[in-house]
């Protein structure tokens, strides 16, 4: 046990990049009777990203329209009719149709044809923009609307939904609404979105771990270790970079897309305090891997070679929360012997050390975002 944890400062994280077992790529479908699948997109998705936008099409259930739902924008009818024509590009014309609900006529949530209309659905696409939004309008005050209860039946009974961005961090149970990583670290969790900190709140609920978007391009690794190890709220998150997406089906989740997704276990965590613990585990799945979500073991894509260790050290971002920082810490140590990485915040330090089981594995050297390996695990 490192000497450092028992400093109540200290914030660990164990870095597995890689899980148990390889093996291939297996799309695990829906099942008759089973919910849909989730297409969780971490943001800034591009128009050619077609693996992406294949497994919202191939997921509809119905001959019903695939349906934006751009509650999140600022700009809700815009942003609507973009979404239309990007996905109708996939989907084919007059598959898709927009439905407007926003928080400028909130009442629409619960209107009989705007109900009925969600009822007839194949899927549903929610778009960008503040996922508090949708949650302020489909469970106000923390009531279900009708609209809400009209697309939650669909989904029980097959139809896909899918999200980016702030579409993504609402499918959560229990979400995060906003607050930057070097506030979770220095002020941890508020329920309170005019008090610093990490700010938790009710999601639509159709996923239990938390979800983050953005995720690596924007540095928000600080915020999701602080939300796990609080003993009272989901213990694992996932955060989901741009352009990529985690593909739901079931117990089984697909990463697709340009990066990756980092998974942080804080099931077995030490607490120090209320925002301090050390020993989560947080492990890189790239795409192609297979995370299965009972256990979190990943599945990683058979065609992955070993990261080749190329140097003796790892160079340290001067701000582990800046853009894309964590990403190249994760992939220094990948080609590093180096064992260990050590950042002194304001207020904490955090340690990642490589778990004992680490690996690192990888499609090629080059190829990945920001000059990292392509597939990276």
């Amino acid at each position: 046990m490192p000497k450092s944890i028992i400093a109540p400062c200290v914030l660990l994280a164990l870095i597995t990049l890689q899980a148990c077992t390889t093996g291939g790529v297996q799309d695990g479908g829906v099942k008759p009777g089973e919910p849909g699948r989730l297409v969780i997109i971490g943001g800034a998705l591009q128009a050619d990203n077609t693996t992406v936008y294949e497994a919202v099409m191939e997921a509809r259930a119905g001959d019903g329209p695939l349906c934006v739902i751009p509650t999140a924008s600022s700009d809700p009818a815009e942003s609507m009719a973009g979404t239309v024509q990007k996905l109708a590009g996939y989907a084919g014309a007059g598959s898709v149709k927009g439905i407007l609900i926003s928080t400028e006529d909130p009442a629409r949530a619960q209107d009989p044809s705007v109900v009925a209309a969600l009822a007839a659905c194949s899927g549903f696409y929610f778009t960008g923009g503040s996922q508090r939004r949708i949650v302020d309008v489909f469970l106000p005050a923390g009531d279900t609307t009708e609209a809400y209860r009209a697309i939650m039946q669909r989904w029980q009974e097959g139809a896909v939904v899918a999200g980016s961005s702030a579409g993504a961090a609402m499918m959560s149970r229990v979400m995060i609404s906003g607050g930057s990583s070097a506030e979770a670290i220095a002020d941890g969790v508020t329920r309170d979105r005019d008090t610093d900190g990490v700010w938790i709140r009710q999601g639509m609920g159709f996923f239990e771990p938390f979800l983050d978007q953005h995720f690596l391009a924007r540095g928000r690794i600080g915020r999701l270790l602080i939300s796990a190890i609080q003993t009272d709220l989901p213990q694992v998150g996932l955060g989901i970079d741009e352009n990529t997406a985690l593909i739901v089906d079931g117990d089984s989740a697909v990463v697709v897309g340009a990066s990756g997704v980092i998974v942080v276990d804080g099931r077995t965590a030490r607490r120090i305090s209320a925002h301090r613990a050390s020993g989560l585990t947080v492990s890189l799945a790239g795409a192609g891997d297979v995370i299965d979500l009972r256990t979190l073991e990943i599945r990683v894509r058979s065609d992955k070679g070993a990261v080749p260790i190329v140097d003796s050290s790892v160079e340290l971002p001067e701000d582990l929360f800046e853009r894309w920082a964590f990403l190249h810490l994760v992939a220094g140590l990948a080609r590093s012997s180096a064992q260990e990485a050590t950042f002194d915040l304001s207020s904490a330090t955090l340690r990642v050390v490589k778990d004992a089981g680490f690996s690192a594995s990888m499609v090629e050297s080059t190829g990945g975002v920001e000059m990292t390996p392509m597939g990276l695990s």
